[in-house]
């Protein structure tokens, strides 16, 4: 079995187990890039989920069979958040709660249920003839995680993406923005890369 087909499988029985659990979740990092068809230098290794502190509990009584350790704060260097973790068909699984990153002046709360969910692109996974839909975070959301984590490697594919397709992703970054803390040459750096990718493509 190749990885992307392990990521998809494990993928697929953790949208079946939080099926109707009354909590929003969404997928991100590597995993989240690869559905999207994204040209990763390597294959994810594992999947990244987020929600907000209010739902953290019920995902994380619903993920318990798979469980590899207890939910903790945790607090280290740019970066709060309630971590646990879980072996899924295979592959770790990290359920991630009010995650905060700061950086350079600049704070970005990733706000589940007000707008990485509802921003979201659902995309398909298989599970045998069956097509599961997983909550993909809103590229938005990784322009600036990227951009404050300084994964250049990252962040270059995923503007990439973002000018393609610009009129679907716009509103989710404007809104983002809106709702944190960055910096006006934080705002200006992310502008003249979307700008200088705008301008080449126009070429």
């Amino acid at each position: 079995m190749n990885k992307q087909t392990a990521i998809e499988n494990a993928l697929a029985a953790i949208v079946r187990a939080l099926e109707g659990v009354g909590a929003d979740w969404v997928l991100g990092g590597s995993a989240g890039l690869m559905l999207r068809g994204l040209p990763l230098s390597a294959k994810p290794n594992d999947i990244d989920l987020y929600a907000d502190d209010a739902d953290y509990d019920l995902l994380y009584e619903r993920l318990k069979p798979y469980a590899a350790d207890t939910k903790q704060l945790s607090e280290c260097g740019k970066y709060r958040s309630v971590l646990s973790h879980y072996v899924i068909e295979g592959i770790p699984v990290e359920l991630v709660g009010g995650f905060v990153v700061r950086a350079e002046g600049c704070r970005y709360v990733t706000e589940v249920r007000e707008l990485l969910k509802p921003f979201s692109e659902q995309l398909a996974v298989m599970k045998g003839q069956e097509e599961l839909y997983v909550p993909v975070v809103p590229l938005a959301h990784e322009l600036w995680f990227n951009w404050m984590r300084q994964r250049e490697d990252r962040l270059q594919i995923v503007v990439d993406r973002y000018m393609q397709e610009e009129s679907r992703h716009e509103a989710a970054r404007l809104l983002l923005e809106q709702r944190n803390v960055f910096t006006i040459e934080a705002r200006k750096q992310m502008s003249r890369r979307l700008s200088r990718k705008q301008a080449g493509a126009a070429k």
